[in-house]
């Protein structure tokens, strides 16, 4: 794609990013045929190629409107349109620039301000939201039907019995700011399976933000205030323990911790200083290995029930690690069940359920029909936005992964 990017944009590193990815765009439109809101609305201007071709007018010089606003508020950032770009086209990083640009031009309408301001305020920070869920989810059942879908439901954490295994590596395990209030089973279940294969595990002493929802909103410099207190975090931390990595329970978040090296370059930071922290930023799906497990647990026996299986966008198309994690449970014998189209986005995306929520329900129903075709006694996904997303509306119950090995793994003993 041939660009005329304005001359005071190339002189930034964004600027000059954007050019680089525009240019790799070869219009061939075939990221339409996986964008779930493209999908939806039908609209080119709400699939990835129209909201490429906005960007870089926008880049040219074009002034922005109200109308690209919305088109790229609608997008989930889901990545589907970079696993199937044949060109290699960066999707996720352009549109942060897009939105990032036209963040400021201050068109955004000031309630829209409001709440975002809000939920950048609240969400990453646990001090402040932890009373707030539990309140609502204490009145949940009073509530309005339109505010109950809404209201997450808190789970309490199961206490696991520790189960003897041969300790030979550690690894600091991340909490999760939203999760370690809306899903501490998860959190638990996680040391019970690491501790099964073999990990030591040392939990986050202070819970911390990745700093994903600010980042997706659009708050930077919030996004890079946890960028530099995590890594500070875990060098000191690393120090002492000697870590052979850092684990992320949310694949949300480990996709954001992931691009920690791509935000120090906008930063005046040394990035070699925390090379080491980097290199151990692990989903805790790369460490899980059926082999290792079987040899540990000698009785262990998965539950022989029927599974859906979500692999949420960002384990799919962030870390590409669904077919690993889907092999590797097989190798233990769950039979899991894979929806028709699957590569969709379940509408959870983050703060996405409460900005867009009408695109948002409409996904989240499509997705929870094609999970429960087989009438699954439970389904399992990597994240808690998606977690509780489909727990808003199904039937069946949904939980981590972990939780289904952690709770079987207790069986067996």
């Amino acid at each position: 794609m041939q660009t005329s990017i304005t001359a005071a944009l190339l002189q930034t590193p964004q600027g000059r990013r954007a050019d680089e990815i525009l240019r790799k765009c070869v219009h061939c439109g075939f990221c339409t045929a996986t964008c779930p809101t493209y999908q939806l609305l039908g609209d080119e201007l709400d699939g990835p190629r129209g909201r490429i071709y906005q960007i870089k007018n926008m880049l040219e010089g074009a002034p922005a409107d109200g109308e690209i606003l919305t088109h790229l508020d609608r997008c989930l950032t889901c990545r589907s349109c970079e696993t199937t770009c044949p060109s290699g086209v960066d999707y996720a990083e352009l549109i942060d620039i897009g939105r990032h640009h036209i963040e400021q031009q201050n068109i955004r309408p000031l309630g829209q301000k409001i709440i975002r301001k809000l939920l950048g305020m609240l969400l990453p920070h646990t001090n402040r939201h932890t009373h707030l869920f539990k309140f609502s989810s204490l009145l949940r059942q009073y509530l309005p039907a339109s505010f109950k879908a809404k209201t997450p439901v808190i789970r309490a954490a199961q206490q696991y019995r520790q189960i003897p295994a041969n300790l030979q590596k550690t690894v600091l395990l991340l909490e999760g700011c939203v999760q370690s209030t809306l899903s501490p089973n998860t959190n638990a279940a996680a040391i019970c399976v690491l501790e099964s294969l073999g990990y030591k595990v040392i939990r986050e002493p202070v819970v911390s933000c990745c700093g994903a929802v600010n980042q997706h909103l659009n708050q930077l410099p919030e996004a890079e205030q946890w960028v530099i207190k995590n890594l500070r975090s875990w060098k000191k931390l690393d120090e002492s323990y000697r870590f052979d990595a850092i684990v992320s329970t949310a694949t949300g978040c480990g996709v954001m911790l992931k691009d920690y090296p791509k935000i120090l370059k906008t930063l005046a930071l040394d990035s070699a200083l925390y090379q080491s922290q980097l290199d151990k930023i692990k989903d805790i799906s790369e460490l899980f290995d059926a082999n290792r497990l079987s040899k540990n647990i000698k009785k262990y026996s998965p539950n022989k029930q029927q599974v859906s299986y979500h692999a949420p966008c960002t384990l799919t198309h962030g870390h590409k690690l669904a077919d690993k994690l889907y092999n590797e449970l097989g190798k233990l014998g769950y039979q899991l069940n894979i929806p028709q189209n699957a590569h969709l986005c379940c509408g959870s995306a983050g703060t996405y359920s409460l900005l867009q929520p009408a695109l948002s329900k409409q996904l989240r129903d499509n997705k929870l029909q094609a999970l429960q075709e087989c009438s699954p006694d439970i389904i399992i996904t990597a994240n808690v936005g998606c977690e509780h997303h489909l727990n808003s509306a199904g039937n069946t119950p949904v939980i981590h992964w972990v939780e289904l090995v952690a709770s079987d793994i207790e069986r067996s003993h």
